[in-house]
């Protein structure tokens, strides 16, 4: 058996021209470029209702309702039933900031045209920036808010056309700071103990709205943000994560302390140990840490350009997170071949995969999810695989087939080749009354090695050098050729 290694874009061209030619590879750049001219904004949707501290914020239990807004994004004239969705929250730390911030607008209106539904919120402002448990309150309604937003979107998936399992949050500054405690801080035992004095804010998802959902994201992309704790994060946090930050960074630092050196803010972790105790922990994390660059990198002050155009960092780290969220939720092709003469045999290892189509590399194709081929000529053969998720989302696998005529025939005459196929090492066995000489050659008939093996003798040789494919073993003596099989 052989193992084929996934790709996304090696066999691009080829899929591509194949496509041309063929009508039937369900290539698609969805998630990845432009694919819709027009998008709908819905404004000011009510998520939830909540007590928001009141101006000028002594007094926590000095509250009104607020009503939770947020703005969602959808692409016009999608025929897919459900997408992604990418939850939004703003800088402006927990005292300034909205849902029309510039930077959170374009976030959503550039991936809504790539075929997600995005929604940038607003969460409740407000602290005594005098109190450390103020800004601790403020912080946690914030998280609380955020899993508000969540729930509602999984409540009225049918409404916008979201797929309930792929629902990830992305935030800026203060957003990130509820981005990850969102995924991190994630039960009630966690819960600062200020979040329980008078009046008690009650538990993760129990404010906002009563939706019957859980308001953890499935995808966290933090811009610099911190957690309070990173002993927050367990080894079974595995879902995907996305951190950027600069190692400069003075409003929320990178290492450890509290947010613009204010020394009555609570301390928290940036993202540099973030990452560390993930890796430590053996689970996955991409990073985008700029060396020496500071809060809001890509040009931005508390989410607004200022009248300046994005720097050269916004499209690194949009192309960053436009990749990762892409990569959460398609599939991952993979498979396994098993030959003998000119048949292969394919078993599909892909993940996350609810259709296929192969190219054997011969002018034959097939849909089936573990195909056979029987190749008509000899030769070596590049076969892709494309699989494709329920979200049209897709990847591509390419491995090599090799096809051979009647492999046993190596068995009936005095020197025999044994195994066949074989991986590094074969052997090679004399048992006629004279001794031999062997070259070994490609199917060009270039002399990769000589061997003169004696009577009755078995010969071991080391093929390491070697890729994968078909040889032939030249008897001089007779004229003889013995096809093998390196895989």
């Amino acid at each position: 058996m052989k193992k084929i290694t996934s790709c996304f874009s090696l066999i691009f061209l080829i899929l591509f021209a194949t496509m041309l030619s063929t009508a039937q590879i369900p290539y698609n750049s969805r998630y990845f470029e432009v694919v819709f001219d027009e998008i709908t904004v819905d404004t000011d949707v009510v998520y939830g209702t909540a007590p928001a501290i009141n101006f000028p914020y002594f007094d926590e239990s000095n509250t009104s309702p607020q009503d939770l807004l947020m703005d969602i994004y959808r692409p016009v004239g999608d025929t897919l039933d459900y997408r992604p969705a990418i939850v939004c929250a703003h800088s402006g730390a927990f005292v300034s900031g909205s849902k029309e911030n510039e930077d959170m607008v374009a976030f959503c209106d550039s991936l809504a045209r790539r075929g997600y539904v995005t929604a940038s919120i607003d969460y409740r402002m407000g602290m005594n920036p005098l109190s450390a448990a103020s800004s601790t309150r403020a912080v946690y309604r914030g998280i609380q808010d955020g899993r508000a937003a969540i729930r509602f979107l999984k409540e009225n998936a049918d409404v916008y056309g979201i797929d309930t399992n792929n629902v990830y949050l992305l935030g800026s500054s203060a957003g990130a700071y509820i981005a990850q405690h969102n995924y991190f801080m994630d039960t009630e035992e966690e819960r600062p103990p200020e979040t329980y004095d008078p009046p008690d804010l009650g538990c993760l998802d129990c404010s906002g709205n009563d939706y019957a959902h859980s308001g953890k994201a499935n995808g966290l992309i933090a811009l610099w943000g911190a957690l309070q704790d990173t002993l927050f994060i367990i080894d079974s946090d595995t879902l995907p994560v996305f951190l950027a930050h600069g190692t400069a960074d003075e409003t929320v630092p990178f290492e450890y302390g509290s947010a613009f050196g204010w020394e009555l803010f609570p301390p928290a972790y940036g993202s540099g140990p973030v990452s560390e105790r993930i890796q430590n922990l053996g689970n996955a994390v991409e990073t985008y840490f700029v060396l020496g660059a500071g809060h809001e990198f890509y040009g931005t002050d508390n989410g607004d350009w200022e009248g300046e155009p994005p720097n050269a960092y916004w499209d690194s780290v949009f192309n960053k997170v436009e990749d990762f969220s892409l990569r959460i939720h398609k599939p991952v092709a993979g498979f396994a071949i098993t030959q003998f003469e000119n048949l292969a045999m394919f078993e599909d290892t892909s993940k996350k995969a609810t259709g296929w189509y192969w190219d054997f590399g011969d002018g034959s194709f097939s849909t089936e999810q573990n195909p056979s081929h029987e190749y008509s000529q000899p030769g070596s053969f590049t076969v892709i695989q494309f699989v494709s998720g329920n979200l049209t989302s897709w990847d591509t696998a390419s491995g090599m087939a090799y096809s051979f005529v009647s492999v046993n025939e190596n068995l009936t005459g005095s020197v025999k080749v044994f195994p066949n196929p074989s991986g590094r090492f074969v052997q090679v066995r004399n048992s006629s009354k004279l001794p031999v000489e062997l070259q070994l050659t490609d199917l060009n008939g270039r002399i990769l090695g000589s061997y003169g093996i004696g009577t009755g003798v078995t010969e071991r040789i080391d093929t390491g050098r070697l890729s994968p494919g078909l040889y032939i073993f030249y008897n001089q003596s007779t004229g003889r050729r013995i096809k093998w099989l390196r895989h």
